[in-house]
């Protein structure tokens, strides 16, 4: 018996582990943040809910520069700088998203557009590190 439970239990491990992408440790801390920060108007799987969906942040702020700075900054301030429209596509503000620079670092806020961009953007995690300024691989933000 013990030996059929001991098989049983690397089938379901082995099987745990298929279909399902890894998620690095710069994953995991942006993921993290982001379950904490932003998750309670985005939902916890990035679908929206308050605030829109992030399925399009990649094509909504096609470079990470300008995702890192719409989150460091957030609508209001936004809208002092560069109006009232936000994104490639001029999507108009119609919410207050929350200027996140005075409560994450700057490394952490791009530990977040990672993770919101190849977790619900589909950009590819070395892609995506890179653009946000991360060290792929490295396990804390810049």
């Amino acid at each position: 018996m013990p030996r059929r439970l001991a098989a049983a239990t690397i089938l379901v491990l082995a099987l745990a582990g298929c279909g399902g992408k890894t998620l690095s440790p710069q994953m995991i801390e942006g993921r993290d943040l982001y379950a904490t920060n932003c998750s309670v108007c985005h939902g916890s799987t990035g679908h929206g809910g308050t605030a829109p969906s992030l399925e399009d942040v990649a094509e909504t702020f096609p470079s990470c520069d300008a995702h890192i700075e719409w989150v460091t900054l957030g609508s209001e301030s936004w809208k002092l700088i560069y109006g009232e429209t936000y994104g490639a596509n001029n999507s108009p503000i119609k919410a207050v998203m929350p200027a996140h620079g005075k409560t994450l670092t700057t490394g952490e806020i791009a530990l977040v557009a990672a993770f919101e961009r190849v977790s619900y953007g589909g950009v590819d995690e070395a892609v995506a590190a890179s653009d946000c300024g991360l060290e792929v691989g490295s396990s804390s933000a810049p």
